[in-house]
Formats: structure tokens, sequence, C-alpha cells
């Protein structure tokens, strides 16, 4: 007699993710905590100055800039389903990724810069 399984694998999935999950979940915790004891002790108290704010209110708008593209982009591609619009698919996926690819650098860079004080 054979014992069919097979159905065990959306329980494995589910436990595999979950797990995945509170892994990350810790980590960004830990990262969170990092950051709150380095602002106890005054790491960030440089970032007024000048330099600094033009710096971070540049990578602010460039993030801000990718964020609203992407909206826009993916805006364009439900476009059709809702008007019957004749818009082309990869032009507007090819400007999304560009627009992703912005964000991405933008918050990179700003994760650079923040992790740099740390």
């Amino acid at each position: 007699m054979t014992f069919n399984l097979t159905w065990l694998i959306i329980p494995i999935f589910l436990i595999g993710f979950i797990i995945l999950i509170a892994f990350g979940v810790r980590s960004r915790l830990r990262y969170a905590q990092r950051i709150r004891d380095a602002q106890a002790r005054g790491a960030f108290a440089d970032m007024n100055l000048p330099i600094y704010k033009s710096r971070f209110r540049h990578l602010a708008i460039l993030g801000l800039i990718g964020i609203f593209g992407l909206m826009l982009s993916m805006a364009f591609i439900l476009l059709p389903w809702v008007d019957k619009n004749d818009t082309s698919l990869r032009m507007v996926a090819g400007a999304a990724l560009v627009f992703a690819i912005i964000c991405t650098v933008a918050g990179l860079l700003m994760r650079r810069e923040i992790d740099r004080r740390l």
C-alpha cells in the first residue's frame, strides 16, 4: 500500500517561509537597535552640517523620483486593461527597470552613509 504525501509540500513550504521571515525580522530589529545605540551616543550629530544635508536631500529626491517613476510605470502597465490603450509593454517595463535601478542606488547610498556612522 502506498501513501500519497504530496500534500506535505504546502505545510513544509509554509513552515520554511515563516522561519525565513522570522530570521529577516530578527535581523532588521537588530539593525534598528544598532541605529538607536548610535543615535544615543551622538553618531549622527554631524548629519546636520550643510554639506551632509544637501547630500541627503539629493539622495532623498533621487529615491522619490525612482518611487514615483515606478508607480507611474505600473499605472501604464495596468492602463491597457482599463482603457484598451496601446502602450508598448517593453517600453514601460524598461522605464520601470530604470526607475527601479535609480531607487535602489539611492537607497544603497543612503544605507552606506548611515552604516558609515554606526
